[in-house]
């Protein structure tokens, strides 16, 4: 029974808790929570029904659990704190996405790996895990579409997700370096994932144009809750109070406030070490939420394209999507073939339509299995994310590799 203990009373956590307890309950034991707001904690507990001992410092929590493993899903600028004091305390660590959120951490948390090879760590990148995401490696790992040569990668966030990401500490750049790497570190590790390769160059340009100061809008507050608009205010959110006990954090900030300061519309074009270029972009105002990818190569042409519109379907309280009904359809194009053919995609069960249980099952099997994303994994998806923060602070091309 190996002993776990959790660093980050968050959204989540909450996965990692609900599939320890249902499928891994007889090989792993949560015995304690920390995170350094006591109000999340409280709400956290009582949410999920978690009676554990409970902290604000790790180190007291290590000294007294000594828990055999910790899985950290803090505010990501704080990942690679107690992923490196982890390792040096020889504990097993299992990091939320993205591993940490600049190049400087990135070789911090390498060197404490290299200091403590024998330790298990990895990075909890599930959307490699989707089932359509699986099935497109399969096909190419076939060579039924010949040697890839492109990528385009099209991510939209529809105006309820995309709009959460502003109403929380993501928006601000401190905290999460944007979401390059918070939400889009997952499409990255993916794209390494597909194209067996690292990225080499990126050139990229973003717009903060829905949200932030210089959007349109006529209400502007500190947070929903305060707001004197809150009875007019189109864009008004309430909150579970029952999870979120904090005055610290509490998931209903102004989508308009002055001191947001990422992108929420960016491109970009990478250049692969095997040759492929991709075009990636993320659109956190889009109309219906979803993906849609093509890959193209010598002998013929994926399209996948995984969508839903969220007004279409009842959501309340679906935390992690595992009730939304996807438009999904996966097809391949051969040259010199008229038509296309429809490949059947299997369905996943739990969060995030099966990835959550696919790599939650590859981190917690015993022993953990070998596809499970590696750190380095999470250091790549990190850099490219970093390279197009950087492309559009600059608007030069950066050398991805460079920064590490």
């Amino acid at each position: 029974m190996k002993r776990v203990a959790l660093v980050g009373a968050s959204m989540r956590a909450s996965a990692f808790v609900n599939v320890l307890r249902k499928n891994f309950a007889d090989s792993y034991q949560i015995i304690g929570i920390m995170d350094i707001d006591p109000g999340k904690i409280k709400g956290f507990c009582e949410t999920y029904d978690l009676e554990v001992p409970t902290y604000t410092d790790f180190d007291k929590m290590c000294d007294d659990l000594t828990p055999d493993m910790v899985i950290v899903t803090t505010v990501d600028v704080y990942h690679c704190d107690y992923i490196i004091k982890a390792l040096d305390r020889k504990i097993s660590c299992v990091s939320e996405k993205p591993l940490c959120i600049n190049p400087q951490q990135c070789r911090d948390i390498l060197a404490a790996q290299a200091r403590n090879p024998e330790v298990f760590a990895v990075t909890s990148h599930n959307a490699r895990y989707f089932p359509m995401c699986l099935k497109m490696k399969e096909i190419i790992q076939s060579g039924s579409i010949g040697k890839v040569m492109r990528m385009e990668y099209a991510e939209m966030l529809d105006r309820q997700h995309g709009t959460s990401y502003f109403r929380r500490w993501n928006s601000r750049r401190k905290f999460s370096n944007g979401l390059q790497l918070h939400k889009s570190c997952h499409h990255f590790d993916k794209m390494n994932f597909l194209l067996d390769s690292r990225a080499k160059e990126v050139m990229a340009i973003g717009t903060l144009t829905a949200y932030g100061k210089d959007a349109p809008h006529k209400f502007e507050g500190t947070n929903c809750r305060t707001c004197a608009h809150a009875n007019e205010c189109p864009d008004f959110k309430s909150y579970d109070k029952k999870m979120f006990q904090s005055e610290l954090y509490t998931p209903d900030m102004c989508i308009y406030s002055p001191e947001i300061d990422i992108e929420d519309n960016y491109s970009a074009s990478i250049m692969f070490e095997n040759g492929v270029l991709c075009s990636y972009s993320l659109c956190a105002h889009a109309q219906y939420e979803g993906e849609i990818i093509i890959i193209e190569g010598t002998k013929g042409r994926i399209e996948a394209r995984n969508t839903y519109q969220r007004e279409v379907v009842t959501s309340d309280g679906d935390v992690h999507d595992d009730k939304l009904v996807w438009n999904s359809t996966l097809r391949v194009y051969r040259f010199r073939e008229n038509g296309f053919e429809d490949i059947e995609v299997p369905q996943g069960e739990g969060g995030h339509g099966g990835a959550d249980l696919g790599v939650f099952g590859d981190i917690f099997s015993n022993p953990p299995s070998p596809r499970v994303p590696s750190l380095m994994d999470g250091v790549q998806a990190v850099l490219i994310g970093t390279a197009v923060v950087e492309s559009i602070k600059t608007g030069k091309k950066c050398m991805v590799q460079e920064q590490l």
